[in-house]
């Protein structure tokens, strides 16, 4: 008999409990009573279609379906390379995870919270496999996470019909018109929505508030480290960028409508595999980097923008809602340890200017190498490797979001509130993978396993870190209901989170203990701002910034 009852026990954890069935404009859906029983979800349900006919420009609707889409899988994500040569993911990747409470009442809708997932573009998943969603929905909002096409499927950018430019930000404006129209059937608020996401995600969700097709379908945001404005953010020379794939396969052609007969011919394998970078340049320093673009208008052709970011939001000609911007202290360590590893006896600064600058002559190159040096690397330390992290940190993340930062300050009347991430605890992941774990402080996307329940770490540990998760998934949550992180104080958020309005604006800082500080360094920010003043690409428009009393001006 005791045998039977731990089979049977065993058997009943084994069993997915299906959701009660619920209607979408495309069909019925059930999903699974997750395993702890709290909450329902619902996997890879469809929110757009992508063929032949459309494979570089914007979703179709999705098809129907007759009878009940059963929403189970767990493992749906777009093409990317995982290790090596391994090419994973299905090219039929449009797809989204919904979580919802039970124990909510049948008849309050709750708020809703949509997660873009970073990856630089190229890489990455919205689904529980990194985004575990158990944490938020322990707090009463319904939670919503999407894939969107990456790499050259998503950010091939040729101006022409075929080719638009964007179409990975297509499918997530695809998915938040989906959310818009079906969400209050899983018991959320379609009027009451939190778009958020780290890296790539943040930068996704700043084009968002700037684009016109977006309008309507959120109303908070959260920016993550990432800025539309990050040298790694928007292609450059978007054709110079086909073209060198191109090559790749034996074509030399910067004509646009060549391109895509020769790219459109390869799968997303070959495409994938076809990208090289030389020594050095990975991730947000890739020299071939399929990302966001600003695009041509082209005759029928809906685009998510057409103007520099810059110029958007100087203009006041954006979404304004109530934001939460911020950045972790060490966010280069992941980056620089792709790069170079760990351990940097020598610094070339030449390889570390940045696409986004262009300099009339040699002269003002070496102008600029020899100040970034004397500002980063004049302590000729045995080990340089920090000296380029907080290079890292400020070129590609602090500084492009202090720019759009200060420049929602001056154009939005809706509160603003800045955070500055440096906790550094069991289960900083990015930071210990990259062997940095020595080091204080909190490196690009540790602040996300503070947050999320992925599937694929078990993080034991974790249960060290309920504090500092609790902490944070409050914080983000109470801004998703109320539009303010910190209505009241407690014992686990003893300060006011404020909004400020400061040129150098007062930030929560996040470690053992919360305090309050100015969001970032001066000196920094200075010699940025006047490297950029003079030297950022004219390729989208000519903008000069100069460093006054008051902070940034802009001409």
């Amino acid at each position: 008999m005791k045998w039977l009852a731990l089979v049977s026990l065993i058997v009943a954890n084994m069993v997915k409990v299906p959701t009660p069935v619920v209607k979408t404009t495309n069909g019925l859906v059930r999903g699974r009573i997750s395993d702890n029983g709290q909450f329902y979800q619902y996997f890879g349900i469809p929110y757009g279609f992508v063929g032949e006919e459309n494979r570089f420009k914007a979703p179709l609707p999705p098809m129907k379906w007759k009878g009940i889409f059963e929403a189970i899988d767990e493992n749906i994500r777009c093409p990317q390379k995982m290790v090596g040569s391994v090419v994973v993911g299905d090219e039929d990747c449009l797809k989204l995870n919904v979580y919802t409470p039970i124990s909510r009442q049948s008849n309050k809708l709750l708020p809703v919270m949509v997660y873009i997932h970073g990856g630089c573009f190229f890489e990455g998943t919205g689904t529980a496999f990194l985004y575990g969603a158990d944490y938020f929905v322990e707090h009463n909002v319904v939670f919503v996470g999407i894939n969107y096409r990456l790499n050259v499927e998503g950010f091939l950018c040729l101006g022409i019909k075929d080719a638009p430019g964007n179409a990975g930000l297509k499918d997530q404006i695809a998915a938040l018109r989906w959310i818009k129209e079906n969400i209050k059937a899983f018991g959320g608020d379609p009027d009451s929505v939190t778009v958020f996401g780290e890296s790539a995600g943040a930068v996704s969700t700043s084009y968002l508030i700037l684009s016109p097709a977006a309008r309507g379908l959120f109303h908070r945001v959260i920016l993550q480290s990432g800025s539309s404005l990050a040298p790694w953010a928007m292609q450059q020379d978007p054709i110079k960028t086909a073209s060198n794939l191109a090559k790749e396969f034996g074509h030399t052609t910067i004509d646009p409508q060549e391109l895509y007969d020769i790219l459109s011919k390869k799968t997303a394998e070959e495409l994938i595999l076809a990208i090289r970078n030389p020594e050095h340049k990975n991730y947000v320093t890739a020299e071939t980097l399929f990302a966001p673009c600003i695009e041509k208008h082209v005759p029928g052709v809906e685009p998510i923008i057409t103007e520099h970011p810059v110029d958007i939001i100087s203009s006041g000609n954006y979404t304004k809602v109530p934001m939460i911007i911020g950045f972790n202290d060490n966010e280069g360590i992941y980056f620089v340890a792709k790069d170079y590893g760990n351990k940097l006896k020598e610094v070339n600064p030449y390889e570390l200017l940045s696409p986004d600058l262009e300099f009339p002559g040699d002269e003002n190159r070496n102008s600029t190498v020899e100040m970034l040096s004397n500002y980063y690397f004049s302590s000729k330390k045995e080990n340089m490797i920090m000296d380029v992290v907080d290079l890292y940190s400020d070129l590609h993340f602090k500084f492009p979001s202090v720019i759009e930062s200060e420049l929602y300050l001056r154009t939005s009347y809706q509160p603003i509130y800045f955070y500055l991430f440096k906790y550094s605890g069991y289960i900083n992941m990015p930071k210990m993978i990259s062997f940095f774990g020595s080091k204080q402080g909190a490196s690009h996307a540790d602040e996300l396993f503070y947050m999320f329940k992925p599937l694929s770490i078990p993080l034991p540990q974790r249960y060290l870190e309920r504090k500092m998760i609790k902490r944070m998934v409050t914080l983000w949550t109470n801004f998703a209901k109320y539009s303010d992180p910190t209505p009241k104080t407690s014992s686990l958020l003893p300060v006011r989170w404020r909004p400020s309005r400061e040129w150098n604006p007062t930030a929560l800082i996040i470690d053992n203990s919360i305090t309050t500080a100015p969001m970032w360094n001066e000196s920094s920010v200075r010699l940025w701002n006047d490297t950029y003043s003079k030297y950022r690409r004219k390729s989208y428009g000519y903008y000069g910034l100069v460093h006054g009393m008051d902070g940034i001006s802009y001409r």
